[in-house]
């Protein structure tokens, strides 16, 4: 038996356990497909993982390079001049193709209209790509990123709006397939250096993630308003169900047990007081059923008072309590703003409802 070969059980442990992080293509050496299992959720959300299911014999044979599995590949290469096409492959570009471009669009700050033209078919042709490099096949990148980036242009020029990443990965999978080849020689690296080239793909996936949560995400009120998920978070850091963290857990599971589960996420949604009106309730010193009136009163009074000019002696601390006051005062007074408008639409409709049917 050849040395370090690798256990058909064993990659079955690993991919029933961790499958869905691909450690077990990473164990038999196949990187990028373990890449894109990974960054995809198992394979384009377990679609991957779940065909692992009886394609793991003949990639543990490759692993091993088992005499049967050699010489039918060799027989291949004598018959064809590049490999047969594939229909999963050919999805498989297009799905990826189209996540990594989904996601690139994601990460994109709004404001930033330019990006997207440019970033997207770049992130579809390199899905496109690794797909396409999974194995003993490769291509070459030029041919879907050229697809990619005419097809972008093109459809964005007749509909007028951004192009959609499908159709783009569509185009990208094509362009891969005027030049493929067989991959005649393993890639031969250490294992320190297998570990380099993940964490630069791993560090590229987290950061548009991390960009996505910071510029794009929204979480949903109860009364249906959207809220940047970064306001949420620091929002959450000066809400009740952090600064009282047991009062306020425990009081929502007897809410529960006494009224139902029905309404637990959005009581646990209220708490966490996404939009910053408890707690700028609590800055200026009111309570919740405080008139507009009164808080602008409230935030007069307090603004005066706190001033940085009458605060010579601190006037550090003065400027940011001061800023404090004027956050909390524009959060209230957007939040009543937009809940008169909303009442009175919802007035609107109830009497013309009621004049029609009279």
């Amino acid at each position: 038996m050849k040395k370090n070969q690798k256990s058909l059980f064993l990659t079955y442990v690993i991919w029933l356990i961790c499958g869905w992080l691909g450690l077990h293509h990473f164990y038999l050496g196949r990187d990028i497909q373990a890449f894109i299992w990974w960054s995809t959720i198992g394979g384009f959300f377990g679609l991957g993982w779940f065909r692992d299911l009886w394609r793991i014999p003949e990639y543990v044979d490759d692993a091993n390079d088992q005499p049967y599995f050699v010489e039918e590949f060799k027989r291949k290469i004598r018959f064809r001049k590049e490999p047969s096409f594939s229909v999963t492959r050919f999805s498989g570009q297009m799905l990826v193709g189209y996540f990594y471009g989904i996601l690139v669009r994601l990460a994109i700050p709004e404001d930033a209209k330019w990006l997207p033209s440019i970033l997207v078919p770049l992130g579809v042709s390199i899905g496109v790509y690794l797909v396409g490099n999974i194995g003993r096949e490769r291509g070459d990148f030029k041919y879907p990123l050229t697809g990619a980036y005419i097809s972008n242009i093109i459809l964005t020029f007749l509909s007028g709006e951004e192009a959609g990443c499908m159709y783009v990965a569509l185009i990208a999978a094509i362009s891969f397939q005027y030049y493929r080849e067989f991959r005649k020689d393993k890639p031969k690296r250490t294992l320190c250096k297998r570990l380099q080239y993940l964490a630069v793909g791993v560090i590229v996936i987290c950061c548009l993630w991390s960009s996505f949560l910071y510029f794009n995400a929204q979480v949903t009120t109860e009364d249906g308003e959207t809220v940047k998920l970064r306001d949420a978070v620091n929002h959450f850091f000066q809400s009740p169900v952090w600064l009282e963290f047991k009062e306020v857990f425990w009081g929502l599971y007897q809410e529960g047990q006494r009224n139902g589960w029905d309404n637990f996420y959005d009581d646990f949604v209220k708490a966490l007081d996404p939009r910053g009106e408890k707690n700028a309730y609590r800055v200026l010193g009111l309570t919740e059923d405080a008139t507009q009136e009164e808080i602008k009163r409230r935030y007069k009074k307090l603004a005066v008072k706190w001033h940085p000019d009458r605060h010579t002696d601190d006037k550090e601390k003065a400027q940011q309590k001061f800023m404090e006051i004027q956050e909390a005062y524009e959060i209230l007074s957007n939040i009543k703003t937009r809940r008169a408008a909303k009442n009175s639409r919802t007035r609107g409709e109830f009497d013309h409802r009621d004049h029609t049917e009279f």
